[in-house]
């Protein structure tokens, strides 16, 4: 043919260089262990979560993919189940850098974490994507109440919301503050470190909630977290709230009594918040039986339908749903109902004195408690 050579032998080596993981783990692993068909990547951190049969060549398993990934400086192993409070797993280092601290983009917002202090799920992205556009609006007011490091909170700021955003981890709280200042919305994320329930009561609670000597508490406690700068604005924006977020599947359904009396009808104004809440539906459980075990601890019943959508699928028989629906005014108002006024709240509970003397005497290990508090989120704050 012309203009072409015809080439009767040609031989080509390849190497190690040539194959990509899959070939090389196929050819190095043994019969019956299949390489990992998947895995989790944050930033510069591959994520394992090998099988049993596995173990026994992880570090064989972790410098292939480190090589044959050139963005990858460190691979991990997930060593057991997470079963702590913060929702952190335990690993082991398999190939590379033992640096845990990586940043992740997400729709063109950075995320500083640390994988080995804070629970970070890459597979989310688009559930946080999607929440935030189909439901918030600008200039609304948003309750995230288990942050984490802002997957929601910091769109929902991008977006022009204001949000008060909880975590009970620092690390996630002390990540939070620094991807508002990454991404600039410092002014409109204001993070809280502590206890869901609590952070809901503390956004919820009037001066008229309860008795004089709660209210007087309540005053003190906001005086207190007011030293931070950061919690000062909370009471001018509570009465608008419009969204509450509780993204953590395995407990946040166990957190919805918090929401039971919580608000005073005498000083709400506006529709009662919507609720986005996550959660985990076994292969033994319909939608309903969910929606009738968040009723059951709520302590009422939904006044319209909620919408369930169907997040992903975790594991055979474990499936992630998000549960929206709009807090029912009688769990809301649940004994808060007429316009008994404080004092006469109070001797209706047998508190027979109201003011400084009532909160030292009633409420010295609450006090004690936010003081403390106080003190060690600004101490926080300074560093």
């Amino acid at each position: 043919m012309e203009g072409f050579e015809v080439v009767k032998d040609f031989s080509l080596q390849l190497d190690y260089s040539h194959l990509n993981a899959d070939h090389v783990l196929k050819a190095l692993l043994p019969e019956g262990v299949d390489a990992p068909s998947s895995f989790e990547t944050v930033g510069h951190i591959i994520h394992l979560n090998l099988r049993e049969n596995q173990l026994p060549y992880k570090y064989i398993i972790g410098q292939v993919l480190l090589d044959k990934n050139p963005h990858v400086k460190t691979v991990v192993n997930k060593v057991g189940n997470i079963d702590n409070t913060f929702r952190v797993f335990a690993m082991e280092l398999l190939a590379g850098e033992p640096r845990t601290e990586a940043e992740v983009m997400q729709h063109g917002i950075r995320f500083r974490l640390d994988l080995a202090q804070v629970y970070w799920n890459s597979r989310l992205e688009a559930e946080h994507h999607r929440l935030v556009q189909q439901y918030f609006e600008p200039k609304e007011v948003i309750a995230d109440i288990m942050a984490g490091v802002g997957p929601f909170a910091i769109p929902a700021a991008l977006q022009g919301c204001t949000v008060y955003a909880n975590d009970l981890n620092p690390s996630s709280t002390h990540y939070l503050r620094i991807n508002a200042r990454l991404n600039r919305v410092t002014g409109a994320v204001h993070p809280f470190t502590l206890d869901g329930r609590e952070f809901v009561r503390l956004l919820c609670t009037t001066p008229s909630h309860r008795c004089a000597a709660a209210a007087e508490m309540h005053a003190f406690v906001l005086q207190v977290l007011a030293l931070t700068r950061r919690y000062a604005a909370v009471e001018l924006h509570m009465h608008v709230l419009l969204h509450a977020v509780m993204n953590l599947p395995a407990s946040a359904i166990e957190f919805v009594d918090a929401f039971n009396g919580a608000f005073d009808p005498a000083t709400w104004s506006g529709r009662l918040p919507l609720v986005h809440l996550y959660t985990f539906k076994t292969a033994a459980e319909s939608e309903a039986d969910v929606l009738d075990k968040m009723q059951r601890i709520m302590g009422g019943q939904f006044e319209a339908p909620p919408t369930v959508h169907w997040v992903r699928d975790v594991s055979p028989g474990k499936i992630m749903l998000c549960v929206t629906f709009r807090v029912p005014e009688a769990v809301a108002f649940n004994g808060r109902q007429g316009n008994i006024t404080a004092k006469e709240q109070c001797v209706a509970e047998g508190v027979p004195e109201v003011g400084k003397a009532a909160v030292e005497r009633k409420e010295e290990g609450s006090h004690a408690h936010c003081t403390e508090l106080g003190t060690n989120e600004a101490k926080r704050q300074r560093t």
